[in-house]
């Protein structure tokens, strides 16, 4: 794993629970890499406070303890000079102190910045002087790592052949895949990259469930999917980027753990099961309610949720066997959603992470609700003892369309968090055009409009307004037990 997100970094109590879950599921390694930590990136030469180094050598040996490899990553890129000595002094001396305090990883992280003509050769003569440096003050070997400027697509270019021409033979580079949050990665990819970088060792930085910067309003709880099997023969290690949220990432993580301990044999559906039972414990249900109504994302359409798909039969079925199936499920599974955040204690950590989804999530549940009530009003249903179909009360049907109203405005207004689709997302899908350079694909990059509620509401109003433009519509109310739902009319 890697932390290397934008935004406030974990806290250390944080960062040694993640260390213990994922050694306890084979996962072997953890570089310290958060881009707001203003010493890893905007102040790094600045040396770090006694408390903080000491926490760093903390984490080091708790990940020792557990057979993790640990690293620890410096992004000196905004405004270093590569040739000056006193940077070079700076830098030398900001890892020198990580190497006393145990780290024997060091990763140096060139990317997000501008490229330009020269960079990849002073970023290499930089890497060589400092693997050099480094071996002389410490008198032994040290792994390290590069992440560079250019770390997405899957093509060559001038910078990269750069570094493959100079970059000293035994330094990792990084890479994120196609893309910078890749919804697919295949051995393919993986060997067109290494190809690029002269066959140098290759670990992929992997961009989930990471929900950082323009992502911040989602959460990512679904599997690690997207992967094949034949990635693990080419890369030498997958290093996931979690979300700000420590613990929540989890869900993802746990995934990831049983892929890279078994790709060929890897069952996201099965291992994402098994991560909500070990990690919700007493509250698995209510964990799993919000988890499913969140496991869209970089790596899933929003229209592979288990809500969108119910909502899409409810629109399409004309059987009325199947729409009461599909009309029941999509009530439980929206019924589980808004009471996901009960029976949660108030010091309950994971809690404290999902509490924006969980509030948002009874809003939307809220909504979806109701515009399945509006539906369930305004279904004719019959015929009745071999006549015409029974038709909705008028009235009634009005009050759960101002019900649908009223809850649907609920759930637009309130701060924007991602629960159930969005109706506006975002994604950093950079990506590699034909010549090398970067593009950015605004199809991967904007989702919009890919709200279940959002759907529902409208399916629900335009059968509403059907119903109601009807010149020989009946008045007579549906009976109650004639109702998909014959226990819930307004509740």
């Amino acid at each position: 794993m890697i932390e290397g997100f934008y935004g406030p970094p974990w806290a250390h109590d944080a960062r040694l629970e993640v260390v213990d879950f994922l050694a306890a599921r084979g996962m072997n390694a953890y570089v310290y890499a958060p881009k707001s930590d203003p010493r890893h990136r905007d102040r790094w030469r600045e040396p770090y406070p006694a408390h903080e180094l000491a926490q760093l050598a903390d984490l080091a040996t708790r990940c020792h303890d557990a057979g993790t490899c640990f690293g620890f990553a410096v992004s000196p890129g905004l405004d270093i000079d590569y040739g000056d000595p006193a940077d070079r002094a700076a830098l030398l001396d900001k890892l020198g102190a990580m190497v006393d305090a145990g780290v024997t990883w060091l990763v140096l992280a060139v990317d997000d910045i501008p490229n330009r003509p020269g960079l990849a050769a002073e970023q290499a003569e930089l890497t060589a002087w400092l693997v050099g440096a480094l071996g002389d003050r410490t008198g032994s070997s040290i792994r390290c790592s590069l992440v560079p400027t250019e770390y997405v697509g899957t093509r060559p270019s001038p910078y990269l052949s750069t570094l493959a021409a100079e970059l000293p033979s035994d330094v990792d580079v990084f890479w994120t895949g196609p893309t910078v949050c890749s919804p697919t990665i295949t051995g393919r990819d993986a060997r067109a990259w290494r190809d690029a970088i002269g066959g140098r060792p290759l670990l992929l930085w992997d961009n989930y469930p990471v929900n950082d910067a323009v992502m911040e309003r989602e959460l990512h709880l679904g599997a690690y999917r997207g992967r094949d099997a034949s990635l693990s023969d080419v890369v030498d290690g997958v290093l996931c980027n979690p979300m700000l949220q420590p613990r929540a990432s989890l869900v993802a993580l746990a995934t990831a753990a049983e892929y890279l301990g078994d790709p060929g044999g890897y069952e996201p559906d099965a291992a994402w099961e098994r991560a909500i039972a070990a990690l919700g414990g007493p509250r698995a249900r209510s964990l799993r309610a919000l988890a499913r109504a969140c496991c869209d994302g970089p790596l899933a359409d929003p229209e592979t949720l288990p809500t969108a798909r119910l909502a899409e039969a409810l629109a399409e079925t004309v059987d009325t066997r199947a729409w009461v199936d599909a009309a029941t499920s999509l009530r439980e599974e929206l019924s589980d959603l808004r009471d996901a955040a009960r029976g949660w204690p108030d010091d309950d950590p994971m809690r404290a992470e999902l509490k924006p989804w969980l509030e948002q999530a009874a809003r939307e549940a809220d909504a979806g609700l109701a515009a399945l009530r509006l539906v369930q009003q305004t279904h004719s249903i019959g015929p009745a003892d071999g006549g015409a179909p029974i038709e909705p009360d008028p009235e009634s049907a009005m009050i759960h369309a101002f019900a649908l109203l009223f809850a649907w405005s609920a759930a637009r207004d309130a701060p924007p968090r991602v629960v159930l689709g969005p109706r506006f997302a975002m994604h950093p899908a950079v990506v590699q055009r034909a010549d090398g350079r970067p593009a950015l694909d605004v199809d991967l990059a904007v989702r919009e409009n890919r709200s279940v509620v959002d759907r529902l509401a409208r399916l629900a109003l335009a059968r509403y307004r059907e119903v109601t433009s009807r010149p020989d519509r009946s008045s007579a109310p549906v009976p109650a037990e004639r109702l998909p739902f014959p226990d819930q009319r307004l509740s």
